[in-house]
């Protein structure tokens, strides 16, 4: 039977477009590394961002134990394709153990100013795909500005309080670098990617602002995680899809969450750990949340019309409560918030399946794993206002008669405020309760 050759051209290119695509693997190590190599095992890449910039969509990256952060230590990593990136290797790339061979994204403070955007790694990747986060170990202890003067530290505690965003105050491993400014971005952002996104086996430590946050049009994997001492929330992600179309997904599972701080230091608001958001269906299981300045979940986003609020997913299962200074859960309601006790939130309307929630019963599960100053400075954290205003003193008093504004002085202070934890400790927590909340990574 003859057939044409056109039909035969036209069969092969369909063939090869059926074929799954080739997946290429580059290998990155900061301390032998070097961005001329070819990225090979033999001769790996240097920098995380060069391995990125470097790799075909789908390709995997993996990482060997060291400290990274931008190409010519730029304070950003942009992912800006599908690309796995893999932490935890040994030099030669034989083992893997995150805890071991430790990936850091550590920054300086002089990576400071080079760092532009809303996050210290930034998924930016628009064309679809996976983009893979897995055993990279996340800390701006060492970038963020604590106080000078020593104001707000705890017999104990490694920092004195975390500066406002903004200010500036000393810094460092050592907390003797002068003049390093806080900046407020997230460690992980998501900027409306078009790829779906899987982090797994990540430590979220220290952040000045929040551990992951962003808007996304694709769906989320956040898995065997830990978040902690991040200020605002662990977890705030938005969904980014036209209001006509579906949710996307977000599953946060097997994850702990730990000292969760109030945006500023007079604990007024927030202070969660995760937050139910517009345009995002969320599943909840398996995590240990506590020791937040507000409450561990946070679902008092409404969406802006009464059928796309029906449609909207929210979940809660299995998860292990302790310590939630205001609440273990926050509706809309009662004025401004209701608070709300894990033991009733089988009555919560707004959750779709809930089940197996609890309070944790014995606070000795984590004897020996949490910094003992840094949880009794936290429990007994307070913030005193002090006003020294006299409208009829003779100063105020003239003033008033010339028609300019009166004046007074103010004094606060505050016990403690996202002061640094520390780091190594801070990985102990993998693992801490069996069966709940991260454990170790294999």
């Amino acid at each position: 039977m003859f057939i044409h050759k056109t039909k035969i051209v036209a069969l092969v290119a369909a063939t090869i477009l059926a074929l799954p695509a080739f997946s290429a693997e580059l290998y990155v190590n900061g301390n032998s590394g070097n961005n001329r190599n070819d990225g090979s095992k033999s001769a790996p890449l240097k920098n995380i961002q060069k391995a990125i910039d470097n790799a075909a969509n789908g390709d995997t990256i993996y990482v060997a134990e060291g400290n990274y952060f931008g190409t010519l230590n730029k304070g950003n990593i942009i992912v800006s394709k599908p690309v796995k990136i893999m932490g935890g290797y040994s030099a030669d790339f034989s083992k893997r153990d995150i805890l071991k061979y430790k990936t850091l994204v550590q920054p300086t403070p002089e990576s400071n100013g080079t760092a532009s955007g809303q996050g210290t790694i930034q998924i930016t990747a628009t064309v679809a795909g996976d983009v893979v986060l897995d055993g990279l170990l996340i800390d701006r202890g060492n970038s963020i500005a604590y106080n000078a003067s020593g104001d707000g530290k705890p017999s104990g505690v490694e920092s004195p309080m975390m500066q406002p965003i903004g200010g500036s105050g000393i810094g460092g491993a050592d907390l003797k670098t002068q003049n390093v400014h806080t900046t407020e971005t997230a460690e992980v952002y998501i900027g409306n990617p078009a790829c779906n996104i899987t982090i797994r086996n990540c430590a979220f430590v220290n952040a000045p602002n929040y551990g992951i946050m962003g808007t996304s049009k694709t769906d989320i994997k956040i898995e065997n995680c830990i978040f902690i001492n991040c200020r605002m929330a662990a977890v705030q992600v938005r969904g980014g899809r036209a209001d006509s179309q579906k949710n996307i997904r977000i599953d946060f599972k097997n994850n702990t969450i730990l000292f969760a701080w109030a945006r500023l230091r007079d604990m007024g608001d927030m202070g969660y750990g995760f937050r139910y958001m517009n345009g995002a269906d969320s599943y909840v299981e398996g995590n240990i949340i506590g020791l937040t300045t507000f409450s561990g979940l946070d679902r008092a986003y409404v969406e802006t019309s009464k059928a796309k609020e029906a449609q909207k997913i929210t979940t809660a299962k299995n998860n292990l409560f302790f310590l939630c200074k205001q609440g273990d859960l926050t509706l809309p309601g009662g004025g401004m918030f209701m608070r709300i006790n894990v033991d009733d939130f089988d009555d919560v309307e707004q959750f779709a399946e809930v089940s197996g929630n609890i309070s944790l019963k014995d606070p000795k599960v984590f004897k020996g794993k949490l910094d003992n100053a840094y949880l009794n400075g936290f429990l007994s954290a307070s913030y005193k206002e002090k006003t020294d205003f006299d409208p009829n003193s003779p100063a105020n008093t003239f003033r008033q008669a010339m028609g300019m504004n009166m004046v007074g002085t103010m004094q606060s202070s505050v016990t403690m405020f996202a002061n640094r934890y520390p780091f190594e400790k801070a990985l102990v927590l993998f693992g801490a309760v069996k069966g709940y909340g991260a454990q170790l990574p294999k």
